[in-house]
Formats: structure tokens, sequence, C-alpha cells
């Protein structure tokens, strides 16, 4: 069996690492999540995509809001919200001793790969959920207005500003995570999340950008977009704002320097000859990941392809 590495975003992402997970021996997967959202909420480190891969993973997450934890309450936030306090982002009881027990295990001095693994630890799961990089790299959405942080963009404002770039703050300090060797991954999947503000910080970093450049072959992207629609968050409507087509051919486009194969949506082979001429190898599967059963076979699917190289 190959030695898989996935990257990931939050719930699109967390979706394809739960069917790999069912599929794969432990020692055969690591999943390197973007921590380019992460942002400080009350004086708490909080981690949305970490945490959402953590919770899917572990079966903790709340399935059908698609983030937090199952079984939540709210008793924290409905009582800030009674003291006039800052309750946009939500942070049910739960979920918010996560956050507690992160900030205290960094601020007791260790890194955030440390206190990942610390934490995966307590929810019953191997070492093999990562941050991108133990240093700060901080996304920004530049707006026809003005610079918003990601989650003031993604939660407060609900995505709904016109999206004209992006800006990735503390890219001359970060690296990638220092405890993943590259050259010990056989393939590596780019997984389905937004391109723009969950893949993108990851590519950012060099040692990441310059081994895929290198080996693209070992690159496999699962395409986040079926059928001219997201599956999950604001990919299209931002391809839409900055003024690309909503595609599978997009997506290729994206991805052409790092990969050369590319999984679609069988609703999108007809585009099958544009990704082929842009140098992808293209495979067609079911992608709407929505029951265990659809994600442990689209991940199945993706390993059998690789696996017969």
């Amino acid at each position: 069996m190959k030695n898989y590495l996935l990257l990931c975003g939050g719930v699109g992402g967390a979706k394809l690492a739960l069917g790999f997970k069912n599929t794969l021996s432990e020692e055969n997967l690591a999943i390197v999540v973007n921590t380019g959202d992460d942002f400080t909420h009350l004086n708490l480190k909080i981690c949305p995509d970490l945490d959402t891969v953590m919770y899917t993973l572990s079966g903790e997450s709340d399935v059908s809001k698609g983030w937090g934890r199952k079984d939540e309450t709210w008793n924290m936030l409905s009582a800030l919200a009674n003291m006039d306090g800052e309750t946009w982002f939500q942070l049910g009881d739960k979920d918010l001793a996560t956050h507690i027990q992160r900030t205290k295990l960094i601020k007791s001095g260790n890194s955030l790969s440390e206190a990942t693994m610390k934490l995966c630890h307590s929810f019953n799961l191997p070492q093999y959920i990562f941050p991108m990089s133990d240093e700060p790299v901080e996304t920004y959405i530049q707006t026809e207005n003005r610079l918003l942080s990601f989650q003031e963009y993604f939660v407060k404002l609900k995505c709904e500003p016109p999206v004209t770039d992006f800006v990735f703050k503390g890219l001359d300090k970060a690296k990638f995570n220092k405890d993943i060797d590259l050259s010990s991954f056989d393939e590596i999947i780019i997984c389905p999340s937004n391109p723009y503000v969950s893949i993108n910080p990851m590519l950012q970093l060099s040692s990441l950008q310059n081994h895929l450049k290198k080996f693209p072959e070992k690159v496999t992207v699962i395409s986040p977009i079926v059928n001219s629609k997201s599956l999950k968050g604001p990919t299209a409507k931002m391809m839409l704002e900055l003024g690309h087509e909503i595609s599978v051919n997009t997506i290729g486009e994206f991805y052409k320097n790092y990969s050369q194969r590319i999984f679609i949506d069988n609703a999108d082979k007809e585009n099958s000859d544009f990704l082929a001429g842009v140098g992808y190898e293209v495979h067609h599967s079911n992608l709407v990941m929505n029951n265990t059963l659809s994600k442990n076979k689209l991940a199945e699917n993706i390993i059998k392809v690789l696996e017969a190289k």
C-alpha cells in the first residue's frame, strides 16, 4: 500500500479525509490542514479547519451543520449575549473546551503541531492530522471597499462582499510543517476544498510548492466544483466575482502547475477533453459525498486508481 498525503481545508476536505481514514491503515495516511483561517477570538486560539477535520474523523462533528460538535449546547453564548458580548462567531460549549485547551497548551510552550497532537489524542485519533505550519499565516479577503480578515468575511459578513483578491500575511516567516517529510509520500491528494482560501495558503509555503511543481505526477486534484456548483462554501461565488467560469475547467487551470491528474464528477464528463488538453489524466467518479458510504466509495475509487500506477 502506498503512503498518502492529503491537503485539506474544512468541511469538504474533511469529508474525503474521513473516507481515506476509513479505507487506509493509519500508517499510510497523513492529513495536512489549512491554518490560514485561524484567528484569536475572546483571547482563544481558534483553528476552524483543524477542528472540523478532528471532529469529523473522531465522529464528533455535527453532520447537519457541517461544523462544530454534535450534541452541542450554547449556554455560554446565550449568557454572553445577555451581557451584550461579542457573539457573531458561534462557539458551542463543547467546542469552547477545545479552544480553551489548545490556548492553554500553546501558552504553556507547545507548538501548534504539538497542541494538535495532544487534542487528537483526547479524541482517540492517531497522529495523522497536522497543521500546515507552526507559524501563523493569516488569510485576508480583498473586497471592493476594504481588506477583511477571513473570519470577518466568512462568518460575520456571510461571504456577501464581492471578492477581488486574496492576501496571505506571515508567509515571510512561515515554513511548511517540519514533521511532514514530503519525500516519504507516494501520492498527494488535493481535497475538494476551496482552492483560493483553503488550499492556496498551503501552496504559498515554498517547500510544499516546490515539491508539487517538481513531482506533479504524484499529485491528484479532487474537484470542489460539480455541475457548475460548489460542493460546499463560496468557491463558485468567488470564481464568478474573479471573472472565471464556474466549472471544473477553472479548477484545472488553477492547479495545472502542481498536478497531472484530476477527478471530476460524472456530471462533468463533457469537460474531459479540455482538461486533457491542459495536461491532466482525467478520471470520473461521484464526487457528491452526502453520507458515509459515498465518502468511503470516493476514497476507494481514488485509491484504486492510484494503487494501479
